[in-house]
């Protein structure tokens, strides 16, 4: 029994020195992601506009890729598989919403964010009207009517977003901006604490000595 112990007791020091230093050799790129993610932040809420774009055409940059992609493999199973019309198709859809959105940042960018704003005002809306039979089943007297004034909020939420979309799009395109611009610098700033701390407890775990093992 005393030969297998060694290695059993070692087991874990060498697990833990390998995620010390796993993290050491990615920790400045996770520092990269997070200060990348203020900087957009910023950029949202400074320049609205500008984050709108970079926005854009990040869509139709992935929905371009993404599209040939599908291609390429309707064409490659083409043989094999009879569901490869529909993954062509759905190819060709991405490629040419893809290239659209290049050539129309604008229009489409608009069409993207109606749909976002409708997207988020219906699921408001849903909430909330689910959530007032929820509050309803609830015995304790205050928690029942802060679960009525909460799905009455969602509510009214979902329709004033729902009427900024067809009174304001263009405003509410630009306030959404701006949420995804404070979520960025706040996914930033966790990011770059995550990548601090992996930097400041990398070097000590991954020089820690494995405690040598008891024979049996």
């Amino acid at each position: 029994m005393s030969d297998k112990t060694p290695s059993a007791s070692a087991s874990t020091p060498a697990s833990a020195a390998d995620l010390a230093k796993a993290a050491k050799a990615i920790w400045w790129l996770v520092l990269i992601r997070g200060v990348l993610a203020i900087i957009f932040g910023i950029i949202a809420i400074i320049h609205p506009g500008v984050a709108f774009l970079a926005l854009v055409f990040t869509f139709a940059a992935f929905a371009f890729v993404d599209g040939i992609v599908n291609i390429v493999h309707a064409v490659r199973v083409r043989n094999r598989d009879k569901r490869w019309g529909w993954l062509l198709a759905q190819g060709i859809l991405s490629v040419l919403a893809g290239a659209i959105a290049f050539i129309f940042p604008l229009a489409a960018g608009i069409t993207l964010g109606i749909f976002a704003l409708s997207l988020i005002g219906v699921y408001a809306i849903m909430m909330g009207i689910s959530g007032i039979p929820a509050a309803a089943s609830v015995v304790d007297g205050g928690r029942k009517v802060l679960g009525f004034i909460v799905a009455i909020l969602s509510i009214l939420l979902g329709l004033a977003l729902l009427v900024i979309v067809f009174v304001s799009p263009v405003a509410g395109i630009v306030n959404l901006i701006w949420v995804v611009g404070v979520y960025a610098i706040i996914i930033g700033i966790v990011l770059i604490i995550a990548a601090i701390q992996a930097r400041t407890m990398s070097p000590a775990a991954a020089t820690k000595p494995a405690s040598p093992a008891k024979a049996l």
